[in-house]
């Protein structure tokens, strides 16, 4: 089961996107906070997982092919369905080391790491906005802190980018 950290769910969306609905903001303020705002968090919510889970996929793979390649050596199965020991054993190797391979020229880990912890920097950014805490506690309404959240957005996602050309992409 995922826990709460992991992903932010549908509901969670909804509830952004009705605060934003609901807001002071002028109609064109709430577009560009979508699209700045909530557009970007889903974005980096779906990486996250979609990389998270390939990450967890193959890790599985590796562990559960690898337990059962001294199963099958000592196992007669084998010679009772005509495949030779080896070749089984030959071919749960070549699979162990596929997956090892893919999550290490991928970066799945890193990567979902990555995007988890970014959607969560914006995630928190958004919720300071509407809270008026953070770096917003001292404007009087969401209208004056709006041209703040926007830059501050810009300037977090600039950062992810740099960070991630820098991190993530220059191993490959």
């Amino acid at each position: 089961m995922m826990t709460r950290w992991y992903f932010n769910s549908k509901e969670n969306f909804k509830s952004y996107h009705q605060l934003i609905e609901l807001s002071e903001l002028s109609e064109t303020d709430k577009i560009l906070f979508k699209i700045s705002w909530l557009d970007y968090l889903k974005y980096l919510d779906r990486l996250a997982i979609k990389d998270s889970l390939f990450f967890n996929i193959l890790q599985l793979l590796v562990i559960i092919v690898g337990i059962l390649i001294p199963v099958i050596e000592q196992s007669k199965l084998n010679s009772e369905i005509g495949i030779s020991s080896i070749t089984v054993i030959s071919i749960l190797g070549l699979t162990i080391a596929i997956a090892t391979a893919l999550n290490r020229h991928f970066k799945f880990e890193e990567r979902w790491k990555h995007y988890r912890r970014n959607a969560e920097i914006i995630r928190n950014e958004g919720e300071d906005f509407f809270g008026l805490t953070g770096n917003y506690e001292n404007a009087q309404n969401q209208k004056d802190a709006f041209k703040k959240f926007i830059e501050n957005i810009t300037a977090i996602k600039r950062q992810e980018v740099d960070t991630f050309i820098i991190k993530v992409r220059k191993k490959e």
